[in-house]
């Protein structure tokens, strides 16, 4: 046994160590990759040569002056440009009035307005769209945005979802009109059908669908039968509040309370069954401050060292393997500090209740169970008893997953 748990610790630092030698490498690749940025980057802050840009001056002009080559913007349109597709990426409002030849990809942080043609398709994140009446596309519409509203034309499908949508008059959708907005308006020619969800939707005097139209809404609404050729269909997408009764209620309860519980023992067992040192109370009282320390780090520290270490490319693959551990223990965390003081009680009162130590365990488990999941339907107490018993299982999971100096000897 001795030699398993010596062999266990050893496997443990084993891992410990190829992460922080993981760590320094990531460290040392991204040191050494700021040498060389530093050492090829063109100076952009050189006070001798410094000058004010003229709004007349042409990129080039500008690039060449603050000591960047000219290459860097022929590699821009070429990306631009590729296969005769269309980028953009900008926040502040944009509008694009030259002609693609292409799929057009467009992120826009203000209002997009298109007022040129488009061969291919659009696909649009912006805060405001505007389509003009001088604008087509030939293929279809992709578009999210806050407010859309369409004066030209869209020769395939429109995929809209916003919280403002308006298709003006003589504008025209010549397939499908796929779309989930706030507020609705239709006015123009939908060339076949509409499947249409919001809270509020207008069907204009001017507005003509060929085919059906399926929509949904909080309350059905009178639609005048020129407007639309095909069939209506209504389906309600109100928010049905029903009055639930307490025996319901209390059912719900015991169902979580037992769901818990079933949870909680099945942990205890395995753990139990491989001999884990996170189930020995023994030292519980002594490492409660390292418990509570560890497990506020983990919970607060772990998540952001995460999202930094994501940005490294080679350190990517990683990052998930982390993500996913966080999110298990997290998982855990709860049963395992009702595991441990379960066990601790367990301990404690081994000679008034005469049975064997799981037995005797998985009573405790079950009254504990229940009176957690039962105080976490207190308001404001729930949540920091919650947050109290997820910190500590994290702590009580990490710490005796370190190796100890007791168990090398």
């Amino acid at each position: 046994m001795r030699k398993g748990l010596f062999v266990m610790n050893k496997i443990k630092k084993s891992i410990i160590l190829l992460l922080i030698f993981t760590l320094i490498v990531g460290i040392s690749n991204i040191s050494r990759a700021e040498n060389v940025l530093n050492s090829t980057a063109p100076n952009v802050s050189n006070p001798a040569e410094e000058s004010e840009d003229n709004i007349n001056d042409s990129l080039e002009d500008i690039l060449s002056k603050h000591g960047i080559p000219n290459e860097v913007n022929q590699i821009i349109e070429e990306a631009s440009n590729n296969d005769g597709n269309y980028f953009h990426a900008s926040k502040d409002s944009f509008t694009l009035n030259s002609d693609i030849d292409g799929d057009a990809f467009i992120l826009c942080g203000g209002k997009l307005t298109i007022d040129s043609y488009i061969t291919g398709s659009a696909f649009i994140c912006a805060n405001e769209v505007e389509i003009t009446n001088n604008a087509e596309i030939s293929s279809s519409l992709f578009c999210v945005s806050k407010d859309i509203t369409i004066y030209g034309g869209i020769n395939l499908n429109a995929y809209c979802a916003s919280g403002n949508f308006s298709l003006k008059e003589d504008s025209h959708i010549f397939k499908n009109l796929y779309l989930s907005a706030e507020n609705i308006s239709l006015d123009g020619l939908i060339e076949r059908s509409a499947f249409i969800s919001g809270d509020n939707i207008e069907i204009q005097p001017n507005c003509s669908i060929q085919g059906n139209l399926d929509y949904s809404a909080p309350n059905e609404f009178e639609i005048r039968e020129s407007a639309v050729k095909g069939n209506v269909h209504f389906e309600s997408n109100a928010v049905q509040v029903t009055k639930r009764t307490v025996t319901d209620k209390i059912s719900d309860v015991l169902k979580s309370i037992i769901s818990y519980m079933v949870f909680a023992v099945i942990i205890f067992l395995i753990l139990n069954g491989i001999k884990s040192k996170i189930i020995d109370s023994s030292a519980f009282k002594e490492n409660i401050g390292k418990y509570v320390l560890f497990g506020l780090l983990v919970l607060f520290v772990l998540p952001i060292l995460n999202i930094i270490i994501l940005f490294i490319p080679f350190l990517t693959r990683f990052a998930f393997v982390v993500l996913g551990l966080y999110i298990l223990l997290l998982m855990l965390a709860s049963a395992i500090t009702i595991i441990s003081l379960s066990k601790m009680c367990s301990d404690k009162y081994k000679d008034s209740i005469k049975t064997n130590d799981i037995s005797r365990t998985i009573i405790f488990i079950t009254l504990l169970s229940i009176v957690y999941k039962l105080l976490k339907l207190v308001p404001i107490v729930g949540l920091l008893i919650t947050l109290a018993v997820v910190v500590l299982g994290i702590g009580i999971t990490i710490k005796n997953l370190l190796p100890s100096k007791e168990t090398d000897k």
